[in-house]
């Protein structure tokens, strides 16, 4: 009862752990880029944007998977929760850019949160190979 309690406190906590390094790293990335990016910006700032993005992503989902300790994919995948509830706010909001441009902002953040987790799983793979 006491492990199982644990592990499920465990992985709860990866899953924020990784959402919380995700929003710290976006606002850090974004700050110098002068906050949200639009689509009327210019393309270097939306590629830069682009990047972050991936970068907060990756390291989001690898933060998770890392603290979960197993199933990597799984806890990395779980951080899409709280994405989707912020998407969904966003987008609530309502935003001068059409909503198929904010739509992809955060499938590009989605999809590079479970490859952070795919990434970690195959590096901690090759690690016990070795």
């Amino acid at each position: 009862m006491r492990k199982t309690l644990f592990s499920v406190l465990r992985s709860f906590a990866s899953i924020l752990l990784g959402y919380f390094v995700i929003v710290v790293c976006t606002v850090a990335g974004f700050k110098p880029l002068g906050g949200i990016i639009h689509m009327g910006a210019p393309l270097r700032i939306q590629a830069a944007g682009t990047l972050v993005a991936i970068v907060s992503g990756l390291l989001g989902g690898m933060t998770a998977a890392l603290v979960a300790g197993r199933y990597p994919v799984r806890h990395a995948a779980g951080v899409l929760a709280f994405l989707i509830i912020d998407t969904a706010v966003v987008l609530s909001r309502g935003s001068i850019d059409p909503v198929w441009f904010d739509l992809s902002g955060s499938a590009t953040l989605m999809l590079a949160t479970v490859c952070g987790g795919i990434l970690y799983r195959v590096m901690t793979r090759r690690r016990r190979m070795a």
